[in-house]
């Protein structure tokens, strides 16, 4: 089933047609949605905050925590910028810097270009398994770090400082750089210990634990758990011949990891390992392969899967996590084309992960990002502007998808002045309010860079879930 919602603000909005010239106006009153950050401003402090992509948001003791990103950043008067971490400290505050990664190499280069993952992560135990006086809640980050190193920073919320550790040393590629793309947690079914996990590329998945004797106050592996390297990729070579281990889940007290085009599930114990469960049978041409795995309940109590492929076979799957079989949640491709009525040739979904959203309407949702591709050489869609980044036009929009448990979805689009002239360009990420007084609300950030020079294009928006989710 297919509906879609358009929420525009009372602001004009300007989008380009297959001619180049202005389309799109005031179609209607105030939508419920706005600028929440705008790249290329200064905090309280007079810190700048610009930013080509507002790469994810994090909850943590009731502040709103962002990575900021400056790939692709073409500088303007205030010089190169590093990788920073944003915090906003209730609805009606301002943006500020947290933290700036402002180490430098000798000729001046930022060490630090983008932060790739942030995540609040919690310990009922130390490593050992023995159970704190009281849970320990952290925010934990990682960068791409331009040498190759691969760093996990710890915040200490006391004094505001970022801890680093080492958790890698790799060679810097010119399409690639190795980087932590994502955290996970879960407690071993056997030994009772509470582990966070970093999903590394291009060496995999090392495993955490709670130690205060150590800088960061994290205990990390000197090898990884999985080790992907060891992966074959003659199939699915992934980005410059390299998997990514896009994201974790938790699935009947079971950990689960997408690497590539497959899913592993952690077999916890003493000596812990991880065992293939899924292959995409269909992964045709893709960067990342699976994104944004998660766990969604079935009709019988049960628990399973659910992932989105990246690339030109774009879909949902549901995967079954004792069995492996694979059932499409939604034909991606065929959704969006019928929606914008065109052939779409990619897509990107669910960057970091599906945001998990209980409405008392609606029941339980999932709120999934997403940028589109538009097919070159064909009139652009009514209503959509492009961005043409060199080799493929994409769909200037932000655009997201709401998953209901019936297991329809509705698409949706944010359409607000952020920046005159600015497309949003595609949302990598949505986080519920943390704010006490902020309840009903959602933070959607994003802009993807796509390989093509930006500058100040990073953005947040702010929304009420009524606007964001439609009526019932």
């Amino acid at each position: 089933m297919l509906r879609l919602h358009a929420c525009i603000s009372a602001i004009i909005v300007i989008a380009c047609s297959a001619a180049g010239a202005p389309a799109v106006g005031d179609v209607g009153s105030e939508s419920g949605f706005q600028a929440s950050f705008v790249a290329g401003s200064r905090d309280s402090a007079g810190r700048f905050i610009g930013g080509t992509e507002l790469r994810i948001l994090a909850a943590h003791e009731g502040r709103l925590y962002a990575g900021n990103g400056y790939w692709e950043d073409r500088p303007g008067f205030e010089g190169s910028q590093s990788a920073q971490i944003l915090v906003l400290d209730g609805p009606n505050g301002r943006w500020r810097v947290d933290h700036a990664f402002d180490e430098r190499l000798p000729r001046g280069r930022a060490l630090d270009l983008a932060v790739s993952a942030l995540r609040d992560v919690n310990f009922a135990t130390d490593a050992g398994g023995a159970p704190l006086p009281r849970p320990v809640s952290m925010l934990i980050a990682s960068t791409w770090e331009v040498t190759g190193t691969t760093r996990v920073f710890s915040r200490n919320d006391a004094t505001g400082d970022w801890v680093p550790t080492t958790l890698a040393q790799d060679h810097a590629m010119p399409e690639f750089l190795p980087q932590v793309r994502s955290f996970g947690v879960h407690r071993d079914r056997d030994t009772g210990i509470d582990h966070v996990f970093a999903g590394q590329d291009p060496r995999g998945i090392f495993r955490g634990s709670y130690d205060p004797a150590v800088a960061g106050r994290i205990r990390w592996s000197s090898t990884p758990e999985l080790d992907i390297s060891r992966i074959d990729t003659t199939v699915f070579p992934g980005l410059a011949g390299r998997l990514r281990v896009s994201s974790f889940a938790e699935c009947n007290n079971r950990l689960y990891a997408a690497v590539g085009q497959q899913i592993y599930q952690r077999v916890d114990g003493a000596e812990p390992h991880w065992r293939l469960v899924y292959t995409n049978a269909d992964p045709a041409r893709s960067e990342t392969g699976l994104r944004g795995l998660t766990t969604i309940s079935t009709a019988n109590g049960g628990q399973r899967l659910l992932a989105a492929v990246e690339g030109a076979r774009a879909r949902i799957v549901q995967v079954d996590p004792d069995t492996g079989s694979e059932t499409t949640d939604l034909d991606l491709a065929g959704f969006l084309g019928k929606a914008w009525q065109t052939r779409i040739p990619y897509v990107i979904a669910a960057y970091n992960d599906m945001t998990q959203l209980h409405d008392a309407r609606q029941g339980d949702l999932l709120l999934i990002g997403l940028e589109a591709f538009l097919p070159p050489q064909v009139p652009v869609p009514g209503g959509h502007g492009i961005v043409d980044v060199g080799y493929g036009r994409v769909d200037a929009g932000a655009w997201y998808l709401v998953r209901h448990s019936d297991r329809h979805y509705d698409l949706h689009q944010i359409v607000t002045k952020v920046d005159p002239g600015q497309p949003l360009e595609a949302i990598r990420t949505i986080q519920v309010s943390p704010f006490p007084n902020d309840a009903g609300a959602l933070y959607f950030g994003g802009y993807d860079a796509d390989k093509a020079p930006a500058h100040n294009t990073a953005w947040v928006v702010r929304g009420s879930v009524t606007t964001a989710i439609g009526a019932p």
